[in-house]
This record gives structure tokens, sequence and C-alpha cells, in this order.
């Protein structure tokens, strides 16, 4: 019975070692294996979480903003005359027996693009100029395919921004973001109907470059360069960061095809929103005006004027009783600063004076045979198809 109880308390003790063995070797096992989520499947690795962290952003900001976002379609009034027996028989053998027939008015699409809603309770879309321009209807269709006529607000071309007005319920507005804190390299969405029928279509991309301008879009550039897929169409759809924003409006293209091919270009929101609170207030932009043609300043004409600066604009003509004509300014100075800020191009000093208020008086400081001198200068109203 000792001995028979010795082998039973020795198996006892090894079952409880091998036991505790297969435990060990199990629970590193387990331990080695990702963690079980609550679906039931494995977590992801860290590079995974991540991506998938990055795609949740993406699908958050699409959300947001696909509400605000509609498709505009333009048409313009056309006579036309209609002959039924002209596509069995051809026109020209029937007209002389056919009395003529009055002319019908119809409509015509002039062309699609996109838009966002910037106000809901007043039913304010902010677009591109060339969206709207040449047209005199307008159809909205909303993300939940209601359609509704619009009316023309404002138009600015010199901007290629426009703002249309629908009367209609349950608007959702886009917010606005701050394009000033935009960087190169950020992330960013647009949003729009690519060639007119593509619905609430989204593209991601990122900020390749700020301030681009001299394309000869528009008269006052400040674009943000993108290479998130832009093609027509997209044309006043929204450009927003990845916490659904909009940043900016895309309005146009490099390309040789016609189509995308990774260089697109958006207004700053920033700018946007300034040109369309005068739209919406005023029915147009007032613009300060000077009244000065100017050109960079060559190297050559630098040692011709005794110019030491690097930088300034060269006035090679001036408007009759025009601001700069009246306060004393002359072709041939050479415009260094306004208001103390230098002068770097003829873009940055069309926008400083384009900026100013009519009436606002400023200090344009100037070289003049060698001579600096500083000109208190009161701008008017910038006229229309005139610039500077």
């Amino acid at each position: 019975m000792a001995k028979t109880s010795g082998l039973r308390e020795a198996s006892v003790i090894g079952g409880v070692l091998i036991g505790t063995v297969a435990g060990l070797i199990l629970g590193h096992v387990l331990s080695s294996r990702p963690p079980v989520s609550e679906a039931g499947g494995e977590e992801p690795g860290a590079t995974t979480k991540t991506l998938l962290d990055s795609s949740h952003a993406f699908r958050a900001a699409a959300r947001k903003i696909a509400p605000s976002v509609v498709n505009i379609a333009s048409y313009r009034h056309v006579m036309y005359v209609t002959d039924p027996f002209a596509d069995f028989f051809g026109r020209d053998f029937f007209a002389p027996f056919l009395r003529r027939r009055a002319p019908r008015e119809g409509k015509q699409l002039r062309g699609m693009g996109s838009g966002f809603i910037i106000d809901a309770k007043a039913g304010h879309i902010l677009t591109n100029s060339h969206v709207v321009a040449g047209a005199e209807e307008w159809t909205v269709r909303l993300y939940d395919h209601r359609e509704f006529q619009a009316k023309l607000v404002g138009i600015d071309p010199q901007t290629d921004l426009a703002v249309l007005q629908i009367d209609a319920d349950n608007l959702t507005q886009a917010e606005l973001g701050d394009s000033d804190r935009l960087e190169v390299g950020d992330w960013v969405l647009a949003a729009g109907n690519p060639f007119g029928h593509l619905e609430q279509t989204i593209t991601a991309g990122i900020v390749s470059a700020k301030g681009r301008k001299g394309f000869g879009i528009t008269n006052y550039e400040d674009f943000i360069q993108t290479d998130a897929a832009i093609n027509p169409g997209n044309s006043g759809g929204p450009l927003v960061d990845l916490a659904g924003r909009v940043v900016g409006i895309n309005t146009a293209i490099i390309s040789r095809s016609g189509g995308y091919q990774g260089i697109g270009f958006a207004i700053p929101i920033n700018q946007a929103r300034t040109i369309a609170d005068q739209l919406i207030r005023h029915g147009e932009v007032v613009r300060g005006w000077i009244g000065i043609e100017a050109a960079p300043v060559t190297v050559q004409q630098k040692g011709l004027f005794a110019g030491k600066e690097s930088r300034g604009l060269l006035i090679t003509a001036l408007w009759r009783r025009s601001p700069a004509h009246l306060n004393g300014l002359r072709p041939n100075d050479i415009i260094l600063k306004v208001d103390g800020r230098e002068v770097r191009d003829s873009e940055s000093f069309r926008d400083m004076i384009a900026r100013s208020k009519p009436g606002t008086t400023i200090t344009v400081t100037v070289l003049r045979e060698g001579k600096l001198l500083d000109f208190n200068i009161t701008l008017a109203k910038q006229p229309k198809d005139i610039e500077d």
C-alpha cells in the first residue's frame, strides 16, 4: 500500500509539472499572437492602424462636406425654327412650298460645374464665375437630389467667383476654414461633380504649393496648387482639409489633354470669403484704384534711374485725372513701397491697391532721379474693366 501510494504521489507531481510546463508554453504562444478585437478579428499592427486612422479621417471629411456640395447647370435662351419635313426629305426641297415657321424659344445647356452652400439660411452658394457666366438660367441639384432654380446674386470675373441663391429648406452649409494656416504637404480633398454627371466625387492629394500666380487665369491670382484630381465639372467645388473645412475653391487645371494631370489650382477661401461678402452685400466688388500702368524694374533701368533697390515697379503711364496723376506721380518714377510695405512685383502692388477701399489714403514711396519721395494718394473706385 505504501509503495502504491508513493507511485500515486509521484504521478500527481509529474502531472502538475507537465501541466505547468504546458501552461507556460501555451501562454507564450498566446501572448505572441496579435490581440483579438471585439469583432473577432486580429487587431492591426501599428502600421496598419496608422493607415486605418488616415482612412477614417478621409471618410469623416468626405461625409462632412458632401451634403453642402451642389451641381450647377447653366442655360442660355435661344431661338430656333423646327421643320418636321427636313429630317425625312431635306429642308431645301420643301422650303419654297412651306410657310416659314415662327421661331420658338428654348434653352440650351451652356455648361455644368460645382458649388457649395455657404449660408444655409439665406440659400447662398459659392462657385466660379466661369460656371455661371453667359447664362440666363441656373439649375442647382442638391446632395439629396432636389433641384431648384437659382438667381445670380453677384459675379466677379476678376477673381472668377460668383454667388447664387436658392429658396430651399433643410440645407447644409459648409464649414469654412483658414487658408492662411494651410501648409505645403497638408492633405486635402477635392469635392465636386467632374464631367458634369459624376456627382459627389471625392479625390485626395496634398497641397503642392501656395501663392501661385502669373498664369493669366484671373486678374487677381494667389492660387493653392494641389495634386488632388480636379477635372472639368469640378470647377466651383470645395477643397477641404482633413477636418472637412473648406480651404479653397477648385478653379483650374494645367493640362495638355483637358483632363487631370496632377496640377490643379484653387482660390484660397480667405480671399473668396471677402469677395463673396461684397457680392452678397453690394452685388459687386468695390476695389481701390490708383490709375497707373507699371512694369518691373530691370537691371538696366535701375542704373538709368540711379536705383539701388533690388525690387520696385517702374511707372510707364498714368491715366489722366487719376489719383496718381492728380497727386503728383510721374512716368519713370519707381514705386518702392506702399504704406511702408515693400512692393515686390506688379501682382502684389495691384493686390495692395485693390484690397483698399475707395477713399482710403495711402502713402506711396517712389524713387525719382535718385531721391526718395513720399506721396499721399486718396484712392478712387476702380472703373469697370480696369485692373490697376
